[in-house]
């Protein structure tokens, strides 16, 4: 192990720690960088862009995306109610 690494492995090691007993995943990265994140980002994400399909975006997702986004957003929600309205399944 690289002395660099193993410095900021000792840096780091007490907020590794602390962001594992937060159930935080820390995943290791080259040259001493750390990428913190949580287990169940993906599932909350999707589950976040189900409801803004289906539901509408509300203000705080109107401010946070960029408007290509919520177009294409507005574009899924109305093919969806096309789809819905004659009779198709979407998924």
């Amino acid at each position: 192990m690289r002395l660099f690494a193993r410095i900021a492995d000792r840096i780091h090691a007490r907020h590794d720690a602390a962001a594992r007993a937060q159930g935080l995943t820390v995943t290791r990265l080259p040259d001493g960088r750390r990428q913190v994140g949580h287990p169940d980002l993906a599932a909350l994400l999707e589950a976040r862009r189900r409801r803004i399909i289906t539901d509408g975006p509300d203000i705080a997702d109107r401010l946070l995306l960029d408007p290509a986004t919520l177009a294409a957003l507005d574009a899924t929600r109305a093919r969806m109610a096309a789809d819905k309205a004659a009779g198709r399944r979407t998924a």
